[in-house]
């Protein structure tokens, strides 16, 4: 470990495990409540005026919940005809962000936000981000951080004393959480495909109106840079930040690379918050020497008296509960290593896992519902049950797609079909390749019950090409040899969807 230099006064000897509660300066914390409250209110404020909340949740009539979440769901009724629950509940979210900004009320305040912010990430896996993730688990830490004992509204109104330090464990968890989405972005990186440079490839296809690199994007040298670029940079910059005598150049760095993704991808404030969060590599008492060597002089008012330790069962119990966070975050990402197939394909495993465009995928998808009293087929209009937002994110995942089947066949159920058989026709061509069926179309959905791996997917046969499949959607199924039952064999031939996927690289 590197040790940080501070100011305090002589620690007692402590023994190794102790060591981790050792008091450090707490500066560092500051800046982080402060860039983590002001990102967090300004995605809120901004998803409410940008419309994003009625796009994502006032709108679409189903959602798609992660496994083991079904029992969690939007706050879906109208406050008055035009503010819906959920736009309540984002007005709360900015609120709760701009009390951790000022420290007031701070553990009750960022409890609330960890709540509210893990509530409306779990409700709909259709608009899973990394960043998102990420963000409910640092929402997740924020209530455990002393981040008020310093500059806080909380300070001012005599709430909580007035303190310079902070325990150490809390700067090396933070470290850890900003530290593990480019490491283990890099290992996943490690793949065939990305080393092939596909689907960075086609991602550039699609930005050649970008500024200043617009003209050589799809150029070849330009995208083996950006391949082995970011798979270098993902795998080297943690040690790089660590390492004192390269961390200046490796935040440098930084800087660029996020600057860079906020122009070329939509994903809102995650640079901006990443940019700021990578501040916790430098000295724990950066803001401090930042201010002296411009010649101001630092507050220096509070108590320099040493903190006491914990009582020797806080000390094992905060132990215990930061062995399990961080071995699960250790160890819980790299279970695809070990789970079948390939997480890119199937997209069991892809979720949580810090898989970042590794994955373009264009999809066609057709569900054909059957009255097997009558022996009556026809295609179901997704569009009376998803938005396209959804459809777009729910045509590449086979275990999304059984779950749209299900909520289409309680649907008919309801509306007087009780007996019904859905299948699918699911083509999809995964980083350029010929497309192939996903989802083996003689199997009815609707007798596999939800949760679990899907049995039902059809092994990735195809190998990558150099030159991606380029054949329209509509030409798919004359050009690809298809065995169908005969429930789909009738005279409408059009997939009734398609999406082209680009993985963001968050």
């Amino acid at each position: 470990m590197i040790e940080e230099q501070t100011p305090m006064s002589q620690s007692p000897k402590l023994t190794r495990w102790e060591n981790i509660f050792a008091p450090i300066p707490n500066e560092w914390l500051v800046i982080y409540r402060l860039a983590f409250g002001a990102v967090m209110a300004y995605y809120a404020i901004y998803s409410l005026i940008s419309g994003r909340v009625d796009l994502f949740y006032v709108i679409p009539l189903h959602h798609f919940p992660y496994d083991g979440f079904a029992w969690i769901s939007k706050l879906d009724f109208w406050m008055s005809p035009s503010v819906h629950a959920m736009h309540v509940e984002y007005s709360a979210m900015a609120i709760l962000a701009i009390l951790i900004l000022l420290g007031a009320f701070y553990r009750v305040s960022a409890t609330l936000f960890a709540l509210v912010f893990c509530h409306v990430f779990l409700i709909d896996k259709c608009y899973y981000q990394n960043h998102y993730y990420l963000i409910s688990l640092l929402s997740l830490i924020m209530p455990f951080l002393p981040a008020h004992r310093s500059c806080s509204v909380d300070v001012i109104l005599r709430r909580v004393r007035r303190s310079r330090t902070t325990p150490r464990w809390t700067l090396w968890l933070i470290r850890f959480m900003i530290g593990i989405p480019y490491l283990y972005g890099g290992i996943a990186k490690l793949s065939p495909d990305w080393v092939r440079g596909q689907p960075m490839r086609l991602a550039m296809a699609d930005k050649v109106d970008i500024p200043l690199f617009g003209e050589f994007v799809t150029q070849e040298w330009f995208v083996q840079t950006l391949v082995w670029g970011g798979l270098l940079f993902d795998l080297m910059v943690v040690p790089a930040l660590l390492y004192r005598r390269t961390r200046v150049l490796a935040f440098l760095l930084c800087l660029v690379f996020h600057l860079t993704n906020s122009q070329v991808w939509t994903i809102g404030v995650f640079p901006w918050l990443m940019m700021a969060a990578t501040t916790v590599f430098f000295e724990p008492d950066w803001p401090r020497r930042v201010v002296q060597r411009f010649g101001q002089r630092f507050d220096d008012t509070c108590s320099k008296a040493q903190e006491a330790l914990p009582t020797p069962i806080v000390r094992w119990t905060t132990l215990g509960i930061l062995f399990v966070f961080v071995s699960w975050q250790v160890m819980f990402p790299l279970r695809h290593f070990i789970l079948p197939d390939n997480p890119n394909w199937d997209e069991y495993t892809h979720h949580f896992s810090w898989h970042m465009l590794l994955r373009g995928k264009k999809c066609g998808l057709r569900v054909v519902a059957t009255d097997p009293s009558t022996g009556r087929s026809g295609t179901v209009d997704l569009r009376m049950y998803v938005t396209a937002r959804q459809l777009a994110v729910v045509v590449r995942d086979p275990r999304m797609i059984h779950q749209l089947t299900h909520y289409i066949a309680r649907n008919l159920r309801d509306r007087g079909y009780p007996r019904l058989e859905i299948r699918v026709l699911s083509l999809v061509s995964l980083n350029g390749r010929q497309p192939q069926l996903m989802i083996d179309p003689h199997v009815d959905l609707i007798s596999r019950r939800l949760g679990g791996y899907p049995d039902f997917v059809v092994p990735l046969r195809q190998p990558l090409r150099y030159s991606a499949w380029d054949y329209p959607l509509a030409e798919w199924e004359q050009r690809l040899e298809l065995e169908l039952p005969s429930q789909m064999q009738f005279p409408t031939r059009e997939v009734s969807q398609s999406s082209v996927v680009n993985d963001e690289p968050n």
